[in-house]
């Protein structure tokens, strides 16, 4: 037998244990579906961290005993963990029903843009397809929900280098539109354009957002101009009317949708980019009780010292997790304050209602924007 012969039949053998690994994966999943319907006819909770942790544990040690980074292992099945107990949110989740095959779904920009990119993969994860709904901004997303034009509208809040939309936010306190739900889509920027390459380019186009977050990339290249586009969609189709000395900072799936090159990648600041969209409703039911979930509010306190560290006494007395807290100017009130605040927890939740009483005694307003699941799933870890 020849070596390439003998390489062969061992690329065979691998091909046959990925496929062997893939059915496997399908089959725990089906087995994931046997759980959850327990769990949803006893009414308990959707994740199970003690169970998780007992399952990596044995899996870590078994890799061990074979050969196997622990690193592999604990990755593999941090996914499978992943991939379960977002299944599992999907069924419980407040937006979840069981006739909506399609959403009508107002997002910014239209293909190609990340809020569109996040608004498919939001009602993917439910089994249901978009009838998109493109809006030039913000303010049309929202009146496009309170109108009942849209079943849903997905918007971005915050992104982890350049920090939340502010204009969000106003929208939220002025209008009726709940959150119902929320989405975290990793960015990775990237100058697209034609095959010539990037050393013919001299300027881009860009969303705002999109040119704040690439700032030193495009700080080392002075020799190219950038151009802000109304939304990442009309940046790409001034793209699709220039010549190949002009080019886009967008996502990989755009430069697929539209059928451009991508001239270099991770052009962004930050390795870590995420975008956190939110899902808008209109006469919004809470999540069941099982999944994990936030709730986010909106306050002001009493103008007298301590009024704050006084207003979250309660959350921190009931150990209640405040994952974002955020002051912002009061439009017409110059100097004076308010206060944005996402927590960890339900709202019918006692130490939640508890903490609220609290926070109740010590603000002039509070504002509930909504309770919804939570995207974020923190890892388990043998060490725990």
């Amino acid at each position: 037998m020849s070596d390439t012969q003998a390489r062969d039949q061992v690329r065979a053998q691998i091909s046959e244990l990925d496929r062997l690994l893939i059915d496997t994966i399908a089959k725990r999943g089906d087995l994931v579906e046997e759980i959850l319907r327990a769990k949803a006819d006893e009414g308990l909770p959707v994740r199970d961290r003690e169970r998780e942790q007992a399952v990596l544990r044995e899996a870590v040690e078994r890799g061990k005993a074979q050969g196997v980074a622990p690193e592999l292992v604990e990755s593999l099945f941090q996914g499978l963990f992943e991939a379960s107990i977002q299944r599992q949110r999907t069924h419980f989740d407040s937006m979840r029903d069981e006739d909506l095959n399609e959403a009508t779904v107002a997002y910014l920009g239209g293909p190609g843009s990340y809020s569109h990119i996040a608004a498919q993969r939001v009602f993917e994860r439910r089994n249901a397809s978009v009838v998109p709904a493109p809006k030039r901004d913000f303010i049309s997303i929202f009146r496009a929900v309170e109108s009942g034009e849209v079943d849903f509208g997905v918007i971005p809040i915050e992104n982890t280098t350049t920090g939340s939309i502010n204009e969000v936010y106003d929208l939220l306190l002025s209008g009726n539109a709940k959150i119902v739900g929320e989405f975290l889509l990793r960015v990775d920027h990237c100058l697209i354009g034609r095959s010539t390459g990037l050393g013919r380019v001299n300027r881009v186009y860009g969303h705002p957002q999109a040119l704040a977050q690439s700032r030193r990339w495009l700080a080392s290249h002075p020799e190219i101009e950038t151009h802000m586009a109304s939304s990442s969609t009309r940046a790409l189709e001034r793209l699709l009317e220039d010549d190949d000395t002009a080019g886009v900072i967008a996502g990989a799936d755009a430069a697929a949708l539209f059928g451009f090159d991508i001239l270099e990648s991770g052009v962004g600041d930050h390795e870590q980019n995420i975008t956190r969209f939110i899902v808008l409703g209109r006469g919004a039911k809470n999540p069941t009780r099982e999944v994990e979930c936030k709730t986010s509010m909106m306050f002001t306190t009493r103008d007298t010292p301590g009024a704050l560290v006084d207003a979250l006494m309660g959350f921190r007395n009931g150990e209640v997790n405040l994952v974002k807290l955020e002051s912002r100017p009061i439009p017409g009130n110059p100097w004076e304050e308010m206060f944005i605040m996402d927590v960890e927890g339900h709202v019918e939740d006692k130490v939640i209602k508890d903490a609220m009483a609290v926070l109740e005694e010590h603000t002039r307003e509070i504002k509930q924007l909504g309770c919804y699941a939570s995207d974020r799933i923190d890892a388990v870890s043998v060490a725990e």
